[in-house]
């Protein structure tokens, strides 16, 4: 009996240090994965850069049109120029690591003129050419809309121009929009038997809501919700594109590599970055590195990339005491993105005696 009871008692012992493990063994695991996720950089949502953050200053928008849009009638002056910078700081603040501001004309000045100049890189957007075409109809009429600008990004070091970009953004819209003639018409016949010398409206269609005084231009109100307003906006995201795509280059240029970037301009624009960190799964025969380009960079899986390591040189020239030339060293191929980084494997290096290593910089070219 002794002997039974003792062998319960060493039985329950076990279940209830089974239950046990069972409790805290996956926990402790769960925790660990945790910790191992935290610190790993092949991390997808890389924990460590999420810090970064990059402000841009958006200069006054120039207008070289004869297009205007006035506030309301009682205000006959332009705000096309403002909407457009505002709309443009939505684009930007919509990225949660990117900080906009909308300079006025001193603003941008002292910007300019400041030795020490605040945010990573300052854009200016300028509308050279606004083609709006309209082919009316018997029951409407048909808009078609193009929208020429020229985007221009500074850096915040030398506050120079490094990026000189048109872009395009068109729209193409069917209203319907009978002539007051056409309506007084249509209303008539759906009023007969009853003799009404004016119709009865039954459609409601003649009620015009900008019947009235003629503008020499169009009021905001009238204006933004027009098939010419998507095409201005069409084209401003277009510049918004082309500003994040130099966003690598002005990181670079502030950093001290304008020469490399000066030298990469010509038939080619240029996104800029630098290799920040090997990856955990890097060996001595496959290196992987982490690169501060991305998504946002227009960067895509198997992209082979440039990189460019800079040679300085010390002159006898005194206008010219130093010279930077940057050689291509190698390349490398993209094998995973996101938004702002991605992994590249190295695929040639043209010295093994020089290989490629951290701080060297990555280049994506873009036919122009």
């Amino acid at each position: 009996m002794k002997t039974f009871s003792l062998l319960i008692k060493v039985y329950v012992s076990l279940l209830l240090f089974a239950i046990f493990l069972g409790i805290c063994i996956p926990a402790s695991a769960s925790n660990l994965k945790h910790s191992v996720s935290e610190t790993d950089p092949c991390d997808s949502d890389f924990p460590l850069m999420d810090n970064k953050r990059f402000s841009i200053k958006l200069f006054p928008v120039i207008n070289k049109t004869d297009f205007q849009v006035w506030e309301s009638k009682y205000y006959p002056y332009s705000i096309l120029e403002k909407k457009i910078n505002e709309y443009l700081e939505t684009l930007f603040m919509d990225n949660p690591r990117m900080d906009a501001e909308v300079l006025d004309t001193f603003g941008m000045n002292r910007w300019l003129a400041s030795p020490r100049r605040g945010g990573d890189m300052a854009a200016q957007i300028e509308i050279y050419n606004a083609h709006m075409k309209t082919r009316d109809n018997v029951l409407g009429n048909y808009d078609t809309n193009a929208i020429s600008m020229r985007v221009r990004v500074y850096d915040s070091i030398n506050g120079e121009n490094f990026a000189d970009q048109p872009v395009h953004g068109k729209d193409k819209r069917y209203t319907f929009a009978p002539s007051e003639g056409q309506l007084f018409y249509l209303d008539s016949m759906i009023s007969l038997p009853i003799p009404f010398a004016d119709g009865l409206d039954l459609l409601g269609l003649t009620k015009s809501k900008y019947k009235g005084q003629k503008m020499t231009y169009p009021t905001w109100a009238q204006f933004n919700e027009t098939s010419t307003w998507q095409a201005f906006k069409n084209a401003t995201k277009a510049a918004h594109r082309q500003i994040m795509m130099q966003t690598s280059g002005a990181i670079t240029r502030n950093s001290g590599g304008s020469e490399i970037a000066a030298t990469l301009a010509g038939s080619f624009t240029s996104a800029i970055g630098r290799i920040i960190s090997p990856t955990a799964s890097s060996t001595r025969r496959n290196r992987e590195y982490i690169i501060s380009l991305g998504e946002m960079d227009a960067v895509s899986v198997g992209d082979v990339l440039d990189v460019i390591r800079s040679d300085t040189y010390i002159t006898v020239d005194p206008e010219r005491p130093v010279v930077v030339i940057p050689k291509e060293i190698g390349k490398v191929r993209v094998k995973w993105v996101q938004e702002r980084e991605a992994i590249v494997t190295v695929t040639q290096e043209k010295d093994k005696k020089d290989p490629i290593q951290l701080k060297d910089i990555v280049v994506k070219k873009y036919a122009r």
